[in-house]
This record gives structure tokens, C-alpha cells and sequence, in this order.
């Protein structure tokens, strides 16, 4: 059959030219950024994710930490709710995104007031208390950053605000394996190896960074690359005071944990000629190396994959000493075979060939509907 036709018909976008899965997981990673925004009582996630032949489907679902439930709204349209930091020297400043409303801890006062900064209502606030001023920067009702005015090179509170706005936070592996902190003025405090307990090629990382005065705690996660580069997954957080990063990540491993299900990983994609069909929805081996373990026909899959087909079917197969799985699919009197690399549960203890309702169940969860191979 013309593949060439079939990717062209079935790919929006170019896929990455090198066909070894491992490095289709590394082109991936340039296809997602993914940060998740967390103060106290609430997360924002953010995830894009770019699906065809050829590349890598990176993972959805991700665990998104739910918040301490004495913090959480329980308002259904409130979400992700607002952070509820009670009032202290620590935090002496509260605002409120809809009335505009100040409060201040007492002892404390006022002593300057940038904004609003935007349509959104983000407001600076500068209080005193003493010898001591503290700066407050309300970017939206969940991301809530604290500086000590002594801390900073800022001459008032708006250079120090728009030093803020200005230098965001990303993170990536270097070409040794370990965080570095991009661009932008962010310095590495403390590192927390590995916090989630993920085994090669995963890795996590913990750590604290402080730029002019401003701390943030970051839980670093995903497949690393060995010659360096950026993953999939930054969890960021200004420090939230009167708590730990250790209290942080602990909240993050145990939602990690929890939400965690087979099949919410990586995978990559891409044609293959190594299986076809035999007798009826049998998938038998075109090559030599080629093992099938197991298989099933008219696999659960949705998104119009057996629409128009004839045939369906999924295996689970080995390619010499690697493991793989296929889709295979009869259409117009063609076949067309579709091979997956899924790579390993991030913690070896979950490390176990997913069955084949466990990958179908991944591809339904995981294809969009309406564009890549079907």
C-alpha cells in the first residue's frame, strides 16, 4: 500500500523524521509543556498535546493534586478554587480578585499599591510592619507571591512587580542528567531527589529556587533523556507560607500514587508491514523476529476506528528482544497495521504488560477524535 498517501492523509502536521521510539519520545517532548499551578487550596493545569503517526502521544492524565480538604470550595463552578492562606507576619496582605478588597493583618499597614495590573484584577501590595516590608503580588486568586522588600535589588514595588511579571520559571534536563533552571534570573536553593520514587527512564526532582526575593517549589517529572532536554511535566508553586515543600510534594506523591492507572504514559506511533492478517481476524507475522503473544479481535476502540472496516484487530507482539503492541484494520480492502511503543509505568513496582483491554482502553482514552490515524 502507498503509506506515504496514508500518513499524508492521516498526519495535520509533520511527524519527527527518526523512527527509534526512543528518540520519537525525545522529539515528543517539544510537542508538550505542561504547568500546573498550585497555592494551598487549588491546581491550574495546563496541557496541549499533538496526536499523529509516527510521534509521541504523551500522557493526559497526568495526577493533578486535589487540595487539603479543609481548604477545598465546595462550589461545583469554582474551580480551580481560590488559595485560602490565613492572615499572619508571613502573610500579612489578603486580597480579594472579585470586590478588590485589602485586608491586612493586624500591625500591619499599606504602604503602597500597584494596579490593577490587568483585566484580570492582579494587584501588588506593598505593607509595614516595624523595620520590616513585605511585597505581595496577587497575579490571579491561586497564584499568590511573597517577597521580603530586604531581600530584593528593587528600588519600589513596581520594579519589584514588574521584575516578577516579566521572569517566568521553566526548567529542562541538562546533558547530565540533571535540572537546570532556564534563563530568567532563577537559581537552584535545594534539590529533593527524585520524590515521586519513578524508576530509569523516569526521574523526578524536587527543589526550591528563589529569584529577587521570590521563592518557588517545583516537583520536576517525566522521561529523562540521556543526552538532556525538556519533559513533560513542571509543577510550580510560589512557597506558600507557614508550610514546607516537604508538606508540598507530599500531597503530589500521594495524588501521583493515586491517580495513578495503566496505560497513562507515553506512547509512539508508527506504520508497520511486520503484521498482517491471516484467516479471518487472525494477525499473523510477515517477518521472522516478529513474536505476536496475544491478541483479540474488534478491540474497544472508538473515534471511528473500525468505522468502514471489514476487520479489527490488536496484539501484543515482540520485535526481537523488544515489546510491542498493534492495531490492525481492514479497510476498502486494505490493510493497514499501526505499531505502538508504550514505555514502562514510571515506578518499576507497576511494571507489567498491559493487557489488551489496558492498551485499548489507552488509545480510546488518548486519540482525539477526528484527526491522526483515524
Amino acid at each position: 500500500m502507498d503509506w506515504q498517501e496514508t500518513l499524508e492523509r492521516a498526519i495535520p502536521h509533520p511527524p519527527p523524521t527518526r523512527s527509534d521510539p526512543a528518540a520519537l519520545v525525545a522529539d515528543g517532548k517539544k510537542l508538550v509543556r505542561r504547568r500546573r499551578l498550585a497555592v494551598v487550596a487549588g491546581t491550574v493545569a495546563a496541557v496541549a498535546a499533538v496526536v499523529g503517526i509516527g510521534t509521541v502521544v504523551p500522557s493526559r492524565d497526568s495526577a493533578t493534586p486535589n487540595p487539603p480538604i479543609a481548604t477545598q470550595s465546595t462550589a461545583e463552578d469554582e474551580w480551580p478554587p481560590e488559595a485560602d492562606i490565613p492572615l499572619s507576619d508571613l502573610a500579612p496582605v489578603a486580597y480579594d480578585h472579585g470586590t478588590g478588597e485589602v485586608t491586612l493583618h493586624r500591625g500591619w499597614k499599606e504602604t503602597d499599591q500597584v494596579g490593577p495590573l490587568d483585566s484580570g484584577n492582579a494587584l501588588a501590595v506593598a505593607a509595614t510592619k516595624g523595620n520590616r516590608t513585605v511585597y505581595v503580588h496577587f497575579m490571579n486568586p491561586t497564584e499568590i507571591s511573597y517577597a521580603d522588600a530586604s531581600r530584593t535589588s528593587a528600588t519600589s514595588l513596581r520594579a519589584w512587580v514588574d521584575d516578577v511579571r516579566a521572569h517566568h520559571l521553566s526548567a529542562t534536563w541538562n546533558a547530565g542528567g540533571n535540572l537546570r533552571v532556564k534563563q530568567n534570573g532563577w537559581e537552584i536553593v535545594r534539590e529533593i531527589p527524585n520524590p515521586l520514587g519513578y524508576a530509569a527512564p523516569w526521574d523526578s526532582v524536587g527543589a526550591i529556587v528563589e529569584r529577587e526575593g521570590v521563592e518557588q517549589w517545583i516537583l520536576y517529572s517525566g522521561n529523562r533523556p540521556k543526552d538532556g532536554g525538556e519533559s513533560s511535566g513542571l509543577d510550580a508553586v510560589y512557597a506558600i507560607p507557614g508550610q514546607t515543600i516537604e508538606e508540598w510534594l507530599a500531597v503530589q506523591v500521594a495524588t501521583d500514587r493515586k491517580d495513578y492507572r495503566p496505560g497513562n504514559v507515553d506512547f509512539s506511533i508508527e506504520p508497520t508491514e511486520a503484521v498482517a492478517f491471516g484467516s479471518g481476524s487472525e494477525v499473523v507475522s510477515t517477518e521472522d523476529r516478529v513474536k505476536i503473544v496475544e491478541q483479540v479481535d474488534d478491540p474497544d476502540i472508538g473515534h471511528s476506528f473500525a468505522t468502514g472496516t471489514s476487520r479489527t484487530a490488536a496484539a501484543r507482539i515482540t520485535v526481537g528482544s523488544k515489546e510491542r503492541y498493534v492495531l490492525v484494520r481492514e479497510k476498502d480492502g486494505v490493510t493497514q497495521a499501526y505499531s505502538f511503543s508504550v514505555l514502562p509505568a514510571p515506578r518499576a513496582e507497576d511494571r507489567r504488560p498491559l493487557t489488551l483491554d489496558e492498551f485499548a482502553e489507552m488509545v480510546d482514552r488518548r486519540m482525539t477524535p477526528g484527526s491522526g490515524l483515524w
